[in-house]
């Protein structure tokens, strides 16, 4: 069995994708906040406590950033991992602003995460998340302890938990049936 212990990144900095005015996956650039990185900081203790054999990470910069606070902190490898990415609330990356994004969450929860029968939604299911990310921990399998930092809706897809604070842990335990 392979514990999973689940961070999700801290908080992020918005101003720079606000200023380019970055259209749809540029909000993914954004980095931590001073606050932020003090949020992953005040986690090491408990990080250290877990003592993981290596850390993946999504690859948006906030969840980047998030490893990266606790990479000196930790004598581990660290690997980034695609499919460790943010919910897409558009399949096709069509969206352009946050009220696009903020529309397609309200139709995502009005459904609770899964489309309804015989219609397809741009959106990506709660099932899709899970699979995606299980699938990456499924290559993990022969460690005993892992820290993925990644993001709160994934986080809730993969434990069913109903809210995920900014840098906070979430313990799972894996194995393949």
């Amino acid at each position: 069995m392979t514990f999973f212990l689940l961070m999700r990144h801290a908080q992020p900095d918005f101003s720079g994708p606000r200023k380019w005015d970055a259209p749809g996956w540029g909000g993914d650039l954004a980095p931590l906040t001073e606050v932020g990185e003090r949020q992953v900081n005040q986690q090491v203790d408990k990080i250290r406590e877990f003592n993981p054999e290596l850390v993946i990470t999504s690859p948006a910069t906030r969840a980047l950033h998030s490893a990266m606070v606790l990479r000196p902190e930790l004598d581990v490898p660290f690997k980034v991992e695609f499919d460790l990415h943010e919910w897409v609330p558009d399949r096709a990356f069509r969206w352009r602003t946050l009220g696009e994004v903020q529309k397609l969450q309200s139709d995502f929860e009005r459904f609770r995460g899964e489309w309804p029968p015989g219609e397809t939604k741009p959106w990506e299911t709660i099932a899709n998340m899970r699979l995606r990310a299980l699938g990456v921990f499924r290559r993990y399998l022969n460690f005993d302890r892992v820290l993925a930092v990644c993001h709160g809706q994934l986080i809730k897809a993969i434990t069913g938990v109903d809210e995920v604070d900014l840098a906070e842990l979430v313990p799972l335990e894996f194995k393949e049936h």
